[in-house]
């Protein structure tokens, strides 16, 4: 496995804290104060983002076998000023032999229309493009989700395809490649 240049991302307004094993822990179990001390992340009350739930406990026995791989994964999005963390933004794990990565994202309802998910895609964009091997970032979206497709396009994506999701139904396959210099770190 290539070597990780960094665990937190910083952006205009916003840091990215990497979800470790022991910060998925405690997310899962709704430590609040721990997830403080693990993330420097404040929470109105612990509960996972937006569609993270259900994808914790698989996160967490693959970080339990590869503890390394944790930036490949689940990362909080931090309002700088504040401390709250106001949504995730995760990558589907390391780069696939093509070299791409699959970027979602989500904010709490209450985060929604400031822009976060867009700052964050792109911090995450840039640090996935800083990493030995990424060459493409993907994001999946509902056609019907207006607000992710928003996201896509606006960090760059361009829609590249499109799939039938069984819970979601029709999703478009967004796609940015890296720049020429990018992707060689490692």
């Amino acid at each position: 496995m290539n070597s990780i240049t960094h665990h937190t991302i910083r952006t205009p307004r916003l840091r990215l804290a990497v979800l470790d094993l022991r910060a998925i822990d405690a997310l899962i179990a709704g430590d609040a104060e721990r997830l403080r001390e693990l993330t420097g992340a404040s929470f109105r009350w612990p509960a996972p983002p937006p569609y993270m739930a259900e994808a914790l406990p698989d996160v967490r026995e693959r970080l339990r076998a590869h503890p390394a791989e944790a930036p490949w994964w689940s990362w909080l999005i931090v309002r700088e000023d504040t401390g709250e963390a106001v949504g995730s933004v995760a990558l589907g794990g390391p780069p696939d032999p093509a070299g791409a990565v699959l970027v979602g994202y989500a904010v709490y309802p209450e985060h929604e229309g400031h822009g976060f998910a867009t700052e964050a895609v792109r911090g995450m964009i840039g640090w996935a493009f800083g990493q030995a091997g990424v060459r493409q970032v993907r994001a999946l979206a509902p056609v019907w989700n207006t607000p992710a497709l928003r996201v896509a396009e606006n960090v760059g994506m361009r829609p590249v395809a499109t799939n039938e999701d069984d819970d979601v139904g029709e999703v478009l396959v967004y796609a940015v490649s890296a720049p020429a210099s990018a992707g060689s770190a490692g």
